[in-house]
């Protein structure tokens, strides 16, 4: 048994249990030609070593650690070109890629093999790239940033499934890859900010696309089409994709005027139509400042046909706003989130239903995505509205097992970002279940990557501020109390606005700002009456008034919109929240106690 030092190169290929389900002969061909004509050359030009090939993965160790990431680089820009230069299959063209996970770590090398800690690093590293691109160990990085120019992007110290440490790593740029906003080397870290108006310069909103379908159990369609559209188009670089729903949201208003407001420059619109298994999608991108229409096409299509669809908007609008060159990086970025129509559609349903969150409206939830995950167990999307499903029946009380389902919400997550660890959603997904399973800094190291890579996702942002006030430090609390004054301030026609209204009532109480947390408590209810939540918090504000007869009756309220909103079940969710801390719970909930409610 020889130990040795060595730089390890993990690969496999990007969704391949998918492409051998829908082509396997064309997949193994495509893999194995890859294989032999670009990967094997490229490691023996740099100076490394193929250990083994495991179907779709690769295994390769280097003596020098520059050597394996100039590997690596020229692997994935080889894999770009050759998607541009196939002529003889769709598979090999659009869909084939790979992500990379380098370290350099020690190694054990036994009959040909190697093994050790180094080489699982390198594969759970490999794990969080996105596809087309590489993420590296700061071991490696340190020893290549002054020899090699490289765009570098800080992910901080990673927990790894199975590693006993945190791993703190890089993605380092291709070119070709989906992946956050570059950041170089040796620069000072910067924490992120919610977006101020004058900072939407080349930014795209996009406004809900409106149902035409007769049937309005189709409105999911629109829906799920218009989220699809936000995520696809925020893989385009330099462009920044407003959500939907900060422009156009609860409080009414005119989203033109708020998106001139923010100084954003375009808006794409439209409307879908489902007749049978016919669909009709009219999409519009205009400029903001005068509404002049830039761009307008109708799609008239098999409902099977509304991925495609999709993606042909979304090449449209590149090609409107960037030209050929910004078309041609999207078109390497891209990368669906199913191939399967009927687990789509039961996303969108379960996401789509408006209901009261009770046991009932989580179980008809549950099966739905439940169903999906059957249906495609490769669709990140599915495994995170399983989790966030889940999750919401904890917090709210409707869960019968709340302990067994927060395992299940964090298993399922987990599974969400294996598939798909640079998607902002998963990112706020995970960095809510591990909040709410007592795992504090997880939660907020997700969340901030969740902003710094959807900086214009209010829903992150609002999520990483309930976070930081209701589990961290001093500083925490003031950093969230911050960032909710913010998207407040720059996001005022957001339907989460009540909720963002209620997460600082409790941010308040915790500062001891009694008055301040009754008038935004009642600020939420005044859109949200049946909001349970905020009338607990409500309660116990003016509990902490002396304002008894008050107190006892915002309880009433929230125990008759949601008997299971009791005060025991939110101490439990305060003492998850911040890590077990029993004395943070009770402080919290010391006004019920002096309402004699608790």
């Amino acid at each position: 048994m020889d130990r040795r030092l060595a730089a390890i190169l993990a690969a496999d290929v990007v969704g391949y249990s998918r492409l051998m389900g829908r082509d396997e002969a064309g997949t193994m061909a495509a893999v194995t030609r890859l294989q032999r004509e670009l990967v094997a050359p490229l490691v023996a030009k740099h100076r490394g070593r193929v250990v083994k090939l495991m179907g779709d993965g690769v295994l390769a160790e280097f003596a020098s650690v520059v050597d394996a990431v100039a590997c690596a680089l020229a692997w994935q820009q080889g894999v770009a070109r050759d998607h541009d230069q196939a002529k003889d299959g769709r598979l090999e063209r659009e869909a084939l890629s790979f992500r990379i996970g380098l370290n350099l770590g020690d190694v054990i090398h036994e009959g040909g093999d190697i093994y050790g800690d180094g080489v699982n690093v390198a594969a759970r590293l490999e794990a969080l790239a996105p596809p087309g691109g590489i993420c590296a160990a700061r071991s490696v990085v340190d020893l290549v940033k002054d020899r090699l120019d490289l765009k570098l992007t800080d992910l901080g110290p990673r927990d790894l499934k199975n590693i006993s440490r945190p791993v703190h790593g890089y993605f380092i740029g291709t070119g070709v890859e989906a992946a956050p906003a570059d950041r170089r080397a040796g620069a000072p870290p910067e924490r992120a900010r919610p977006p101020r108006p004058q900072q939407a310069q080349g930014s795209l909103a996009v406004f809900p696309f409106e149902s035409l379908s007769p049937d309005p159990n189709d409105a999911y369609l629109a829906d799920g089409i218009g989220a699809e559209l936000v995520a696809m188009l925020a893989r385009v670089p330099d462009l920044r994709v407003m959500a939907r729903a900060a422009t156009f949201g609860a409080h009414g208003g005119d989203p033109w005027e708020r998106v001139r407001e923010l100084n954003i420059h375009y808006v794409l619109s439209g409307s879908v139509r489902r007749a049978g298994d016919r669909l009709k999608v009219v999409a519009e991108l205009s400029e903001a400042g005068d509404r002049s229409q830039l761009w307008s096409h109708s799609y008239q299509r098999q409902l099977a046909d509304v991925f495609a669809v999709q993606e042909e908007i979304a090449e449209a609008i590149v090609a409107a706003l960037g030209g050929e060159f910004q078309r041609d990086q999207w078109r390497r970025a891209r990368q669906r989130s199913t191939d399967n129509l009927d687990a789509w559609e039961l996303v969108q349903k379960a996401r789509s239903l408006n209901l009261p969150v009770n046991r009932e409206s989580v179980s008809d939830a549950l099966a739905l995505v439940q169903k999906a995950v059957k249906l495609d167990p490769d669709y990140a999307g599915a495994h995170a509205a399983l989790a966030s499903i889940l999750m919401q029946g904890v917090i709210n009380g409707a869960s019968g097992t709340p302990a067994e389902d927060r395992v299940r919400a964090l298993a399922a997550v987990e599974s969400a970002a294996e598939l798909a660890p640079g998607d902002p959603m998963v990112l706020r997904t995970l960095g809510n279940v591990w909040s709410n399973c007592g795992e504090h800094a997880k939660a907020v190291r997700a969340l901030r990557r969740a902003v710094d890579m959807a900086p214009f996702d209010f829903h992150s942002w609002g999520r990483l501020a309930r976070t930081l006030a209701y589990g961290g430090d001093g500083a925490e609390l003031r950093e969230g109390l911050e960032i909710l004054d913010r998207i407040l301030a720059t996001a005022p026609n957001h339907p989460m606005v009540p909720y963002w209204q209620y997460f600082k009532a409790n941010a308040l109480v915790r500062e001891g700002r009694y008055e301040d947390a009754v008038r935004l408590a009642r600020l939420s209810l005044e859109s949200q009456p049946r909001y349970a939540g905020a009338w607990l918090t409500l309660a116990n504000a003016l509990g902490h008034l002396d304002r008894t007869e008050e107190a006892r009756s915002a309880m009433a309220q929230a125990q008759r919109h949601n008997p299971n909103m009791t005060p025991a079940h939110l101490a439990d969710q305060i003492r998850i929240l911040t890590g077990g801390r029993d004395t943070e719970a009770d402080r919290s909930l010391s006004g019920l106690k002096a309402a004699g409610l608790f």
